[in-house]
């Protein structure tokens, strides 16, 4: 089993209050961030990883082809539902799933992971899941906490590009999207977007 099951229980419990200003407001420069790097997202089907409420997932479907919510929290993905219902969001898929024991047979021009991956007990694993679910010449597109003295759960940027690489991904590149006192676990942190590409041909 890939997930912890305190881990399903703790995003249940957090379902309903998730969508805290903090929350929306780090999704929103997400999305800002993803579409400053995908010229074309009207032709894309996308795989949000982790995607919980869809603060992340329906604003891209409103501008993509599909989008696949996959999350393990039922109850957070009630909430994603509803309110795809309120916003006549009719593109996007819900899946309470675990990709790295169940892998889905789909493939997707870009996989979105937005402060999901500091959770995942296997990062290579769980990179290997990543570059499996891309078609050729797909991307993934990390956005994640960096790793200070204070916030011990984020990423060395160095060693995630590192990973990718070992995991046959090119074109890998990071950005610090925002920073602030308070942004993670009450300490200073910065929020980081990575992308990297699955490219086939040397």
């Amino acid at each position: 089993m890939c997930y912890t099951k305190s881990m399903k229980h703790d995003f249940n419990h957090k379902a309903e209050t998730f969508d805290s200003p903090k929350n929306i407001f780090l999704a929103n420069l997400v999305c800002q961030a993803v579409e400053k790097q995908i010229d074309f997202l009207s032709d894309k089907e996308i795989l949000d990883f982790g995607g919980g409420t869809g603060l992340l997932a329906l604003p891209l479907a409103q501008q993509a082809k599909s989008v696949t919510l996959v999350d393990i929290s039922e109850k957070m993905l009630e909430q994603a539902r509803l309110k795809a219902e309120q916003q006549d969001i009719k593109n996007i898929q819900f899946l309470e799933q675990d990709l790295l024991a169940n892998p889905l047979e789909q493939q997707f021009d870009l996989i979105v992971v937005s402060r999901v991956l500091h959770h995942m007990p296997d990062l290579d694993a769980t990179l290997a899941m990543f570059y499996h679910h891309l078609r050729e010449n797909g991307q993934v597109l990390i956005a994640d906490f960096v790793k200070t003295d204070t916030n011990h759960h984020g990423f060395d940027l160095a060693e995630l590009e590192n990973k990718l690489i070992q995991q046959g991904f090119s074109s890998v590149h990071s950005q610090i999207l925002y920073s602030a006192e308070e942004l993670f676990q009450g300490n200073y942190s910065e929020l980081f977007l990575t992308v990297a590409q699955k490219s086939l041909a040397d």
